[in-house]
């Protein structure tokens, strides 16, 4: 009998709704909400030139014309967009706690 209750309460527990979340929580999804939006936006205007190129180029010549042999993967023009937005964002949540700016160039060549 005390064998059949622990997986009883176990499976009860995992069914539980999630702790409500507080106010900083909210205010800090809502943030990141924001800035990544705002990152979107900017990502689509400064790349608007690539994409319609890349358009252009898979309407002529098939969508698998460029991927080379790694099907699947991501490109290394969509992976370095993808990075500036990442770092877009992370910069956005930054400015928006008040914390300061990063160093730019990190531990890079020449550094």
């Amino acid at each position: 009998m005390k064998s059949a209750i622990l997986p009883l309460l176990l499976l009860l527990g995992a069914c539980a709704a999630p702790a409500p979340r507080s106010a900083d929580q909210r205010e800090q999804d809502a943030t990141n909400a924001a800035c990544r939006q705002e990152a979107e936006r900017v990502m689509r205007f400064r790349d608007r030139g690539q994409l319609m190129r890349q358009d252009e180029a898979e309407s002529r010549l098939g969508s698998g014309a460029f991927s080379g042999s790694t099907t699947g993967s991501m490109s290394p023009d969509r992976l370095s967009s993808r990075f500036q937005q990442d770092r877009l964002v992370d910069e956005c949540v930054r400015g928006a706690n008040g914390a300061p700016p990063a160093a730019a160039g990190g531990a890079g060549r020449g550094s």
